[in-house]
């Protein structure tokens, strides 16, 4: 694409001071797709978009306004840069679900699962490594890799979702090409977009399979809680906790406008997190925080 008009003016005149990485940046599928799914008149099935309306609002109103009013000193004001340690308890009884056993130093607060996409490829993807992914993928997380340079090698499901085999192969045939991989990043549960869920014998398989090529978990579940036919399946951050960043979202099960996430680490990994989103935002917003404490364990 040109960057000058009919005139031969430019029409970015910082065109050629941008970083490399900014040229790699694509318009966010997301955006256009939210652009459309929040109107109105739309009943959208394509986006990952809650029912607000069912929630009860004018409780939550209540509430809100009872924690700004008992609380306001402190859910107003700067925070932690790793996130309050009493939302971090919380999470810890959330991830209990799934079988994870962790301490709430170990969590992360972050603006939404999308932070911590972001993070996690601040502190381990250089330009030129490989993230190795379910085909297809959530294009929210390939947008996070393709602004960091990354490459994105896929590996095919079925109705069991991720085929060991396949990632096996996969990541034999990377290192026999002298290929880095970072990181596997699976949505194991209720695949966006694929709809599908790992079963349960394979999550093993996996486990080992990247242990064995040295290659990190970055496990993606927002939807995992989210099941109606049985109980929660056991997240492989259970099963490995060195090899596994696990990332969790209160947007699905509570509500998106509150942009709290998280990410459960292996503790080397985490204060390098922790430092990453320090120089990002400096803190999660307190006040999301907060809430996200207090609403829906009074809902």
């Amino acid at each position: 694409m040109s960057t000058s008009d009919s005139h031969g003016t430019r029409l970015d005149p910082w065109f050629d001071s941008y970083a490399a990485r900014a040229h790699r940046m694509r318009a966010s599928e997301i955006r256009a797709l939210f652009s459309v799914a929040s109107r109105p008149e739309v009943v959208s099935l394509a986006g990952g978009m809650p029912y607000i309306g069912g929630l009860p609002l004018e409780e939550i109103g209540a509430m809100t306004q009872r924690l700004i009013v008992e609380q306001g000193e402190v859910a107003l004001q700067y925070g932690s840069g790793q996130g309050d340690e009493g939302l971090r308890e919380q999470i810890t009884q959330v991830m209990a679900l799934e079988q994870i056993s962790a301490h709430p130093d170990d969590v992360v607060v972050t603006t939404g699962s999308q932070q911590a996409l972001d993070l996690v490829s601040t502190i381990f993807l250089d330009p030129g490594d490989v993230v190795v992914a379910e085909a297809p993928s959530y294009v929210g997380a390939l947008g996070v890799f393709r602004a960091h340079e990354a490459d994105v090698v896929h590996v095919p499901m079925d109705e069991d979702g991720l085929i060991p085999e396949d990632l096996d192969r996969t990541l034999t045939a990377l290192a026999a090409a002298g290929k880095r991989v970072k990181f596997l990043y699976t949505v194991p549960n209720f695949h966006n977009p694929g709809g599908v869920t790992l079963s349960l014998e394979r999550r093993p398989q996996v486990v080992e399979i990247c242990a064995r090529h040295r290659v990190l978990i970055l496990e993606d579940n927002p939807y995992g809680l989210l099941g109606f036919d049985r109980e929660p399946m056991p997240a492989m951050r259970s099963m490995s906790e060195e090899g596994v960043i696990y990332l969790g979202s209160f947007s699905k099960t509570f509500a998106p406008g509150y942009r709290v996430g998280w990410a459960v680490a292996p503790h080397a990994v985490r204060e390098k997190l922790v430092l990453a989103s320090e120089a990002a935002i400096l803190s999660p917003s307190n006040a999301s925080q907060a809430g996200d404490s207090v609403l829906p364990g009074a809902l």
